[in-house]
């Protein structure tokens, strides 16, 4: 065993007596390395371990490659689950790259095979450089500099901090035997044009660029850590009930803002593709912006400021809600289910219920959506008032506002659902017939 790898795993305590491990074996010299070291310590520590191999259907020696997996598993009596896909026409279909198609097939059939167990993957020192410098061309934050961690749910990668270089003196040093992937050295992919052309260009500038880059990435992956704490500690305060409180927001430094915008753009859209830095920047602008305005984030995706909140939804689709006229007993209707009745009913706690004077009705009650010149006199107010004035005092969303079922007689608006009766239908000391309003559903 290389001791190399032996305190290597000490320090990263990824792997510990018992456990059950899958290995991503291709066959190369990282992977073969990994799987000769934990031979080594296989029975030492009592691990349970399978090897997964995925044939990608896309060299012609790929199933050499695949033939020497298997027999080297037999070998030492581990048992070998192999799999062939076709990456390239996975890329196709998806519209992809093949790099990233063979990446989702792999840890996809990975999982497959890993319930309850830990997966190790062999990226060593030069994956984790390859993979900064990737993110850099692509254009990255903080977090690209990190370029990948040393576990994610339950994958590992005990390499991280090995070079390439040491690998292959252990592997030669003691006649272990490994297939190169030759399209590692064709310049076709973008990973492989940064292995074999820019990281040698860099290395004239910088023999040592691996080390610095390296320890760009230890430094990076130390603030992010620090970061992601703080915005644990105020997300719960900025993000409630899925939107935004602006005055929260805005009382915190413009960065920590934007990671927040970021973080629950990765937890609730992100199938969603609308996680880009122009978005997060133009919904941090959207807190200084007056209440209704509204950007387009792309995908059928929409952010709007209502009040002293920021609301990221879909784009709606209005339906037309259809006036209906109401009767004793129980109506169904677009705005809930509407209960009248001279007896108190009362069957949930969270239903709208208002009592009213029956004798101040004019005509025919019905119930309808706002209307252009509507007016209101709210409980307690001697004086109509706007409708619209009065969404407004109450900071109704103006999206809402549309939606938002009036009780009606023929002179009247007598009932906001969800709101206020008229001052003009409440019970005083000369009410003689109730009536009682029950709205459950309220839509």
């Amino acid at each position: 065993m290389d001791i190399l790898f032996y305190e290597n795993l000490k320090k990263l305590k990824i792997v510990n007596k018992g456990d059950k491990l899958t290995l991503a074996v291709s066959g190369g010299a990282d992977s073969m390395y990994l799987f000769y070291n934990l031979m080594d310590l296989k029975d030492e520590l009592d691990l349970d371990i399978i090897v997964c191999h995925l044939n990608h259907g896309v060299r012609s020696t790929a199933k050499r490659d695949e033939d020497f997996v298997k027999s080297i598993c037999e070998k030492y009596n581990v048992k070998c689950v192999a799999k062939t896909v076709n990456m390239n026409d996975f890329a196709k279909a998806n519209k992809i790259s093949s790099e990233e198609a063979g990446r989702i097939l792999r840890y996809s059939f990975f999982r497959e095979n890993s319930k309850d167990r830990k997966i190790l993957t062999a990226h060593n020192a030069n994956d984790l450089v390859e993979t900064v410098l990737f993110n850099i061309i692509r254009g990255t934050g903080l977090k690209g500099l990190v370029g990948f961690s040393k576990e994610k749910g339950n994958i590992f990668r005990p390499l991280i901090d090995i070079k390439r270089e040491d690998i292959e003196y252990y592997l030669h040093k003691n006649n272990l035997k490994y297939f190169d992937d030759e399209t590692n050295f064709e310049d076709i992919y973008t990973r492989n044009k940064i292995r074999l052309n820019l990281i040698p260009r860099l290395k004239e500038l910088n023999p040592n660029i691996l080390d610095s880059v390296i320890r760009l990435s230890e430094n990076a992956s130390d603030a992010n850590d620090f970061i992601e704490d703080v915005v644990k500690e105020n997300y719960e305060k900025i993000v409630i009930d899925n939107y935004f409180v602006a005055d929260e927001i805005l009382n915190i430094h413009k960065f920590l803002a934007c990671e927040i915008i970021k973080k629950y753009l990765e937890e609730n859209f992100y199938d969603k593709n609308i996680l880009n830095r122009n978005n997060i920047l133009n919904i941090y602008d959207l807190f200084n912006s007056e209440s209704g305005k509204e950007i387009d984030l792309g995908k059928n995706m929409v952010a709007r400021k209502s009040y002293g909140k920021v609301i990221i939804e879909e784009k709606k689709s209005k339906v037309k809600k259809e006036k209906f006229y109401l009767e004793y007993g129980e109506n169904r209707t677009d705005f809930g289910d509407i209960f009248i009745s001279k007896d108190l009913l009362y069957t949930g706690s969270d239903n709208f219920i208002k009592v009213i004077d029956c004798d101040k009705i004019k005509g025919k009650l019905y119930v309808r959506t706002r209307k252009r010149g509507d007016k209101f006199k709210p409980l307690g107010m001697k004086n109509n008032k706007k409708l619209k004035d009065y969404f407004i005092d109450r900071k109704v969303d103006r999206l809402s506002r549309d939606e938002i079922g009036l009780i009606c007689d023929d002179e009247k608006i007598v009932c906001v659902i969800g709101m206020d009766i008229s001052e003009d239908v409440k019970v005083d000391k000369k009410t003689f017939n109730k009536l009682n309003l029950e709205v459950k559903n309220v839509l």
